[in-house]
């Protein structure tokens, strides 16, 4: 700390350890970098999510993502009962995947967008409808927009899982899903 411009020797130091000048702020709204923080008074936790200052694993943090959100598919906009027993599997997306919205579809493109593979939900397309459906050459579809999410990161994977998920039941119950 010591040879700062502007600052005596020691000066800087005891800057950074003293609390005078510091803004007055709720013990809630402070941040602390230590290694041990009581949560007695703490109300929420954020995550940065881009594994700068947490390394997370991924099965545990996806699995809560994809439970959440199957939970307020249900309590909050009406989907049947019957998707809280679903599971997710965080083993089985990779990211680099692109989903057809509109057609229920999931992609595996090369980096000149030819769809190299494509599945209906966990049913994987035969080579007929995949041309038939995208082409067989490099296509002008910019695969963005509203009617395509990338999966681009590892935090998208339990969103293409359950995506899946939710096509083949639509499939096998379309009274069931509008």
């Amino acid at each position: 700390m010591d040879g700062v411009i502007g600052f005596e020797d020691g000066e800087v130091a005891s800057l950074l350890s003293s609390a005078e000048g510091m803004p007055t702020l709720d013990i809630g709204k402070r941040i602390f970098c230590n290694s041990a923080v009581n949560m007695k008074n703490i109300v929420a936790v954020g995550f940065d999510m881009d594994y700068t200052l947490a390394q997370y694993k991924p099965d545990t943090f996806e699995s809560l993502a994809y439970d959440g959100t199957v939970e307020k598919l249900v309590t909050n906009l009406g989907y049947p009962k019957e998707l809280l027993e679903w599971s997710f599997d965080w083993t089985y997306m990779v990211r680099g995947l692109v989903l057809d919205k509109k057609r229920g579809n999931i992609l595996k493109m090369d980096r000149h967008k030819y769809v190299k593979v494509a599945y209906h939900g966990f049913r994987l397309m035969s080579k007929s409808e995949k041309v038939a459906t995208y082409g067989n050459t490099f296509t002008r579809d910019a695969f963005d927009g509203p009617d395509y999410a990338h999966i681009d990161t590892l935090f998208s994977l339990a969103e293409a899982y359950l995506f899946a998920q939710l096509v083949d039941f639509k499939d096998k119950n379309p009274e069931k899903i509008s």
